[in-house]
């Protein structure tokens, strides 16, 4: 968020006629068009065994491909001049092992390896994270999470990334 108040206040300062828009992603996860690993770098490790345990803790997921679309809503909107939007799937915040969960309910024996247990601890409050001004302003619909989850995994594989 550092960046995005520069950002505002450099609107404040020198901004003149130009008009800003702050769109802010949650967790970026999505189909990969290269191997160069990113946020995907969390489906991997999960897949590949090297996550064991699923660490507690929760956070919001959106697709690349949302993401890029709510930019050129938010771009292509006059009204949204000024304002900030929330990149986020709808629907409640994800822990890691609802992640992994979903990748072993829908892909079966690929993910074989990815955590079966939480790490140890207290839980967490499940942060309640809104994409309300997005859809009700932009008309912006984002992609389920599961499926994001899922075609994540799915790149990875098709792009030989994955161990079989």
């Amino acid at each position: 968020m550092v960046a995005e108040r520069a950002a505002w206040d450099l609107m404040e300062q020198d901004g003149g006629d130009t008009e800003l828009v702050a769109v802010n992603p949650t967790f970026i996860l999505g189909p990969t068009l290269t191997t160069e690993l990113s946020s995907t770098r969390l489906v991997k490790v999960m897949l590949d065994g090297t996550m064991s345990i699923a660490p507690r803790q929760r956070f919001g997921v959106v697709d690349v491909r949302d993401v890029a679309d709510l930019h050129i809503r938010a771009m292509a909107a006059p009204e949204a001049a000024g304002k900030r939007f929330l990149a986020v799937a709808d629907g409640p915040t994800l822990s890691y092992l609802e992640v992994a969960e979903t990748l072993r309910r829908r892909l079966g024996p690929l993910a074989a390896r990815v955590p079966t247990q939480e790490a140890p601890g207290d839980d967490l409050p499940r942060p309640v994270i809104h994409n309300d001004r997005a859809r009700q302003e932009l008309g912006w619909r984002p992609r389920p999470a599961e499926t994001t989850i899922v075609q994540t995994a799915e790149s990875l594989r098709d792009l030989g990334l994955l161990e079989t």
